[in-house]
């Protein structure tokens, strides 16, 4: 009977840092910041293709600090489901990766607004 506790002791615990190492493993994709772009030497289309951009990284961006988040409350909820306590290292991993993300898109939209700025100023109408 011993033994049998002992193996399914065990079992739990393997269980329980496997779930944990799976969640450690994102599947959110964190999207690739675009080149910043020389507002005074580019074209039009150059920066027509630029913001456009800027745009679609700060978009992917959001969906990926949605999705870490997302990963965060399955974890939570897997944790209350089998009855295990919450990691609170993998919401803190996630956060840190949230808030790097928002700072991302911070750079990205202000490179953006100076390349724009520089642009238009090169190229008076």
């Amino acid at each position: 009977m011993r033994s049998v506790l002992l193996i399914t002791a065990l079992v739990l615990g393997v269980s329980s840092a496997v779930a944990r190492l799976a969640v450690a493993q994102t599947l959110c994709t964190e999207p690739a910041m675009p080149a910043p772009v020389d507002g005074n030497a580019a074209s039009a289309d150059q920066m027509r293709v630029a913001m456009a951009e800027a745009r679609n990284f700060i978009a992917q961006s959001s969906v990926y600090q949605d999705c870490l988040m997302q990963e965060v409350d399955a974890a939570k909820a897997q944790a209350t489901t089998s009855g295990q306590p919450f990691d609170g290292a993998i919401e803190a991993g996630a956060r840190t990766k949230v808030d790097a993300s928002k700072k991302a898109q911070e750079k990205v939209g202000g490179e953006a607004t100076t390349a724009m700025a520089a642009f238009k100023n090169a190229h008076p109408h």
